[in-house]
């Protein structure tokens, strides 16, 4: 009886600390980058810092994978030249439960994106500077 009441507890402990999984939708604009091209080399940088392994999908998308302390969580990227979004797809040992058209997650999923999503306005932003201090080709 003791047993089943800590499970209880501890199941009541984790619904309440489960959060809805993070969705990012970021349009940027930065002058020089023009292109899906050059947000892609921006994911797939970001993710390779962060240490999230990244697949492209679709010409306009990617899946990106992220492995920790025997939890794993997979989301779907998509981009173009002037946004990107990130949105979950599915994990393992991250206890998601789906609550009407929201899943609820452990928060650490939420911190893992959110790090990603930092990441990819990093490589962005370098990419918009090396675009801007390139020399202007004249005739």
């Amino acid at each position: 009886m003791k047993r089943i009441l800590a499970l209880c507890l501890a199941a009541g402990l984790w619904a309440c600390a489960a959060a809805p999984a993070l969705r990012v939708e970021k349009d940027f604009s930065f002058p020089a980058v023009s292109n899906a091209q050059q947000v892609k080399v921006a994911v797939f940088r970001a993710c390779a810092k962060q240490g999230w392994k990244c697949s492209p999908v679709t010409p306009d998308s990617a899946e990106a994978a992220f492995a920790r302390d025997g939890r794993q969580v997979w989301v779907d990227i998509a981009y173009s030249p002037r946004s990107y979004a990130i949105v979950y797809k599915h994990s393992t040992g991250l206890h998601d439960t789906q609550k009407g058209q929201d899943v609820l997650i452990d928060p650490i999923y939420n911190r893992w994106v959110k790090r990603l999503s930092a990441q990819i306005d990093k490589e962005l932003q370098k990419i918009n500077q090396a675009g801007l201090q390139a020399p202007s080709q004249g005739v």
